[in-house]
């Protein structure tokens, strides 16, 4: 793959400035088939919600390639915040769904193959993402992608093709166009570890800079994760 051209990244901030992570018509909050998963409750959610019909947008060239090591690292460590470690390192939340339940379905988002429903929040999680009461989460998956944010990023685009499901690796890529909306790709390419955990802070509630106020990582935890990543996936 060749990396977007610089003119395509200034497109791409500026893009990334005017998406509304909120899709208030859809009442949610915002990514391997084992039915054996062990049940085991996950606490944060992904607060990435982006409206349900925006257009994909242009960014010129294939952008980072997934097989990147730093990307790779920082999908890890993404996996990390949003799950319990054990989850995240031996790939079962590849299958949870916001609460701790496990789907089995990857056809498609658990909600869209019937397989889950949204799950109601508090009122005060609700208020934290501009919601009001009785909105609730479809978060699924190592990365808690909701039903709208998924379709947004499943669609084929300059990005890449369409996803073809909601396995582990549609999973990781629908993450890194998440990454590139929230406009820490390049970011994460220059070496800026830190101001790229910021950037997506804005899609994962357990990340530094998230509004979601539900107790997200520090940095240097954030930090710690994705230097793991780095030494186990090299």
């Amino acid at each position: 793959m060749r990396r977007p051209p610089t003119a395509a990244l200034a497109l791409l901030a500026a893009l990334a400035a005017f998406f509304v992570f909120r899709d208030a018509n859809a009442s949610e909050v915002d990514s391997r088939e084992n039915p054996q998963f062990p049940p085991n409750p996950v606490p944060s959610f992904g607060d990435d919600v982006l409206p349900l019909n925006d257009p994909v947008p242009s960014f010129g060239d294939d952008a980072l390639p997934l097989n990147d090591l730093s990307l790779a690292a920082f999908l890890f460590m993404i996996r990390n915040a949003e799950h319990t470690r054990e989850n995240a390192i031996n790939g079962n939340a590849y299958g949870i769904f916001y609460g701790g339940s496990f789907f089995t379905n990857f056809a498609d988002h658990p909600v869209l193959t019937g397989e889950k429903v949204g799950v109601p929040l508090s009122d005060a999680m609700c208020a934290n993402a501009n919601m009001g009461p009785g909105c609730v989460s479809t978060a699924a998956g190592a990365y808690q992608i909701n039903k709208p944010t998924w379709r947004t990023v499943r669609k084929a685009g300059a990005w890449g093709d369409r996803l073809p499901d909601f396995g582990p690796e549609s999973q990781d890529e629908a993450a890194r166009r998440i990454l590139m909306l929230d406009g820490a790709l390049p970011l994460i390419e220059q070496g800026d570890i830190i101001g790229a955990i910021l950037k997506a802070g804005k899609s994962w509630a357990s990340l530094p800079g998230s509004t979601a106020k539900q107790g997200g990582k520090t940095i240097q935890q954030a930090q710690n994760f994705y230097s793991e990543g780095l030494q186990v996936l090299a």
